[in-house]
């Protein structure tokens, strides 16, 4: 177990590096858990504010701060390398990063924007010069993060109020990859050319093409929807979930819920597709026919949120962190292995903890974390 201090804020992010470091990004400065004891064995100042860590190759922690990316030590926090953001990439300075979106071995995707002043046309004989506009100007960026150079970079449409659009990695597929705009970045016209469907983009990963731009079905731009490495997508529909094909948008099957319920973000394993609903099911589904295997309730109390799933490093268990608990199932045949709650605030007059269960899995072993306290057990 290992309790962030209270002298602290909690911590922003939490990743895992190579199976032996939980490490762990605030407001004032990153940390790092060893994952056999829960002692905590460095803090790292400069990388404040950071995004979730990530693996750089076997010497290196990798952190996106607000203005840099950071490459720690994972001995001892010590920054190696680092890459400001406003003179890392040419002909782009002054770039603004957005959160890195998803990773694939060495290759990171993020997205960045810049402010461009566009000079007035020159006057004609006899009136005032106009004024120069400033236009603000967005790319979808490939960058390895072992070499640290940059891989590839393409135009993308600008987001709401001229801000850096922020994209969510659908899927990561041989030869390309698959995204959506999250639907706080999309612009009016954007929202009013979807006509109420989400728009995803296949993007060629050697060069950043686009390769096509596409709707699938009824699936709405918050709609829950992950895709996976043999070119299906599965997304949340009304209360169905439903597969297709990528980028044909042929159906592939609906699986029907709970009416009225809502299904969160599945998770591909091996053959099957673990779902989670708001009605705090949690099931099992051949990801090729759409056949349901099983479905159980986590038999928490039904809210506005959905269990987040989480699969076992072995594909045997499956775990659901949802609002009030942690619940366990065997991923097989749907047989409910344990449930936890952590005790919360011991002292009488400590606030009381309403942030949400969440899961990293690791090996044989799984870390749950509410808000300040993380715990580590053992799983199949």
């Amino acid at each position: 177990m290992y309790g962030h201090p209270e002298a602290e804020p909690a911590p922003l992010t939490a990743a895992l590096w190579h199976d032996r470091l939980l490490v762990l990004t605030g407001e004032t400065k990153a940390s790092a858990v060893d994952l056999r004891t829960g002692r905590r064995l460095w803090e790292c100042p400069d990388a404040a504010k950071g995004q979730a860590a990530l693996t750089a190759g076997d010497a290196f922690c990798f952190v996106a701060g607000p203005s840099e990316f950071l490459w720690l030590s994972p001995k001892d926090g010590t920054v190696a390398h680092r890459v400001a953001y406003e003179n890392e990439f040419e002909g782009a300075p002054f770039l603004t990063v957005s959160d890195v979106i998803g990773q694939s071995g060495p290759a990171i995707w993020f997205t960045g924007s810049r402010k461009v002043t566009v000079k007035a046309e020159k006057p004609k004989k006899g009136k005032k010069r106009g004024k120069d506009t400033q236009v603000v100007t967005s790319f979808l960026f490939a960058y390895d993060i072992v070499r640290r150079k940059e891989l590839w970079r393409t135009p993308v449409p600008t987001g709401r109020d001229s801000t850096t659009p922020a994209y969510q990695l659908i899927a990561v597929r041989p030869d390309d990859i698959v995204v959506r705009q999250k639907s706080a970045t999309l612009t009016p016209g954007n929202v009013k050319a979807a006509k109420g469907k989400a728009v995803f983009r296949g993007f060629d990963r050697k060069n950043g093409k686009l390769l096509w731009t596409k709707s699938f079905g009824t699936v709405g731009p918050d709609g829950a929807a992950v895709g996976d490495d043999q070119g299906l997508l599965y997304a949340a529909a009304g209360d169905a979930l439903q597969s297709f094909e990528m980028p044909t948008g042929k159906p592939k099957w609906t699986l029907n819920g709970t009416p009225g319920s809502v299904f969160g973000t599945p998770v591909p394993a091996g053959a099957l597709l673990h779902t989670t609903s708001r009605n705090q099911e949690v099931g099992a589904v051949e990801r090729e026919s759409g056949k349901l295997r099983w479905r159980r309730s986590t038999e928490a109390v039904p809210g506005a949120s959905t269990p987040v799933v989480t699969v076992s490093s072995s594909g045997r268990t499956v775990l659901a962190a949802g609002d009030a608990q942690v619940t366990a199932f065997a991923a097989a045949d749907g047989r409910r292995l344990w449930k936890f709650q952590d005790i919360g605030v011991q002292d009488p007059k400590g606030a009381t903890v309403t942030a949400p269960y969440r899961v990293l899995a690791f090996g044989k072993s799984a870390v749950v974390q509410r808000e300040r306290m993380f715990y580590a057990f053992p799983v199949k």
